[in-house]
């Protein structure tokens, strides 16, 4: 079969980027498939191609046998003019022509020839982005869809697509724009898109926010060299370009929480205790973080330093949060946190932003933290604080008012109003002249809560300072029998 396959051949080099030897590969894969379906044979078809004439040759393997009928048995004489030694139950090779196979093998030729060509084209990324992923390179957009950007990378000449999620939203990007980002994925398309759960596509013009736009990315199964300026890996490679302590390990990134073009919390540990972790990321003034903030168009950036303690690495993780204490739950992965009062919204951040990233900074793969925030009172109490002092206080205070009806003598509700004016003890009582003890239990007064402080009328209250008066003489006398 001589066909000029070779203005063909020099196109797909050309343009694909495929040696003319898969090429060829490929072209006798396509026409073997191809054979099979028209011939109705499993897999007893071979075909080559000549690398230097190009001519493409074709061979079936069948049976020899004169009882049984099909495409892949041949009677023994017809074999015998192929292979004169030929016997029954020989295997012999019969040439034919490719171009008798005709429509219907064309078609799945060219559908064998379209995935021959899709994974070698796939094998040719690998090997030339497989072991960049998650490195930066740089980028010139070709052309623009709605949110996604194809673009050609610089050096290599490798389209890759930047897709919508993948972009900040304070990107601004134009046709010829340049901008660097990671790789984050080198594959076939369509897989990417199921372990994704992209939005399926098929090419056609679709209507986003009222405008038609045409999707690009949805063509089949392509290859495909995705890049991101979102993944957490951007930040981690930036940091590695401008610290060369990252770069050679002796500082490790252990954790990246991001919320993209508005704040990343990052975490760090040194594995040389003279080396300072954070500093090492930051710079002299600031040098090594500045270009990387202007490379994330002004995204907030906070840099933790790595704790194993969990209640201090939550009050770090909180920064800018002027935290003054936590409550750490082991056993339900939960964090209360306390900030000074007036300070619980800076803490939250816009839209609960700090306390997310900060919450997805402490967690790991096994263990996933919750962090509450509460805000002390003026005082610096917490809820918890102030609850339990007003429990002890009431507890002291039965006690004191058991303690007045029993020196006193006492009836319970004069005992507790007695208390609850304040005086808790005779001598607090024996304090005060008779006139202005009944002044201070009849004057008006509120508790805490604004409620009216029953009191004593003048009469009564003389005569519970009397009765004071009296446990006093007789605890003085009986003083005086004992010496």
């Amino acid at each position: 079969m001589a066909i000029d396959l070779d203005p063909i051949l020099k196109t797909l080099q050309r343009e694909r980027g495929i040696g003319r030897e898969a090429l060829l590969g490929i072209i006798a894969n396509a026409i073997q498939s191809a054979a099979r379906k028209s011939l109705n044979t499993s897999g007893d078809v071979r075909v080559e191609v000549d690398p230097l004439t190009l001519e493409i040759r074709a061979w079936q393997r069948r049976v020899v046998d004169d009882a049984v009928k099909g495409t892949a048995y041949i009677p023994l004489a017809e074999a015998r003019r192929v292979n004169p030694d030929a016997r029954i139950g020989d295997t012999v090779e019969t040439p034919f022509d490719p171009r008798i196979l005709g429509r219907i093998a064309a078609l799945a030729a060219k559908q064998a020839l379209t995935q021959g060509m899709h994974d070698s084209e796939r094998d040719i990324l690998q090997k030339r982005y497989a072991a960049s992923v998650g490195q930066i390179v740089r980028a010139r957009v070709t052309r623009t869809s709605h949110k996604d950007v194809l673009c050609t990378i610089l050096n290599t000449g490798g389209e890759a697509i930047l897709k919508g999620r993948d972009r900040m939203k304070t990107d601004r990007l134009q046709m010829d724009d340049e901008f660097r980002a990671v790789i984050r994925h080198v594959g076939m398309e369509q897989d990417q898109r199921r372990m994704e759960d992209d939005e399926p596509g098929d090419g056609t013009e679709r209507y986003v926010n009222r405008r038609r736009v045409k999707m690009i990315d949805e063509p089949a199964n392509n290859p495909i060299v995705k890049l991101s300026r979102t993944d957490e890996t951007f930040v981690r490679a930036l940091f590695a370009e401008q610290s060369t302590e990252i770069n050679d390990g002796v500082i490790e990134i252990v954790s990246i929480a991001r919320q993209p073009g508005v704040r990343t919390k990052m975490s760090v540990r040194s594995r040389d205790p003279k080396v300072d972790p954070v500093g090492a990321c930051v710079g002299v003034r600031g040098s090594r973080i500045r270009p990387i903030i202007q490379e994330l168009n002004g995204e907030k950036i906070d840099i933790i330093e790595w704790e194993p303690d969990i209640g201090k690495f939550a009050i770090a993780a909180l920064a800018p949060a002027s935290v003054k204490k936590v409550a750490v739950d082991a056993v339900s992965h939960t964090i209360t946190a306390y900030v000074e009062n007036g300070g619980l919204t800076p803490a939250i951040g816009k839209n609960g932003v700090n306390t997310r990233l900060a919450a997805e900074l402490i967690s790991t793969s096994r263990e996933r933290w919750s962090i509450s925030l509460r805000e002390l009172d003026v005082n610096g109490n917490t809820a918890e604080e102030k609850v339990a002092r007003k429990e002890r206080f009431l507890v002291m205070l039965e006690e004191r008012i058991a303690e007045l009806r029993t020196t006193l003598s006492l009836d319970d509700a004069t005992a507790r109003v007695v208390a609850g004016r304040g005086f808790l003890t005779p001598d607090g009582i024996m304090a005060l002249t008779p006139a202005d003890f009944a002044a201070a239990m009849s004057e008006p007064r509120e508790d805490a809560e604004g409620a009216p402080l029953p009191g004593l009328e003048p009469e009564a209250a003389e005569a519970v300072w009397e009765t004071a008066e009296a446990y006093f003489v007789r605890a003085a006398e009986a003083a005086d029998v004992s010496r």
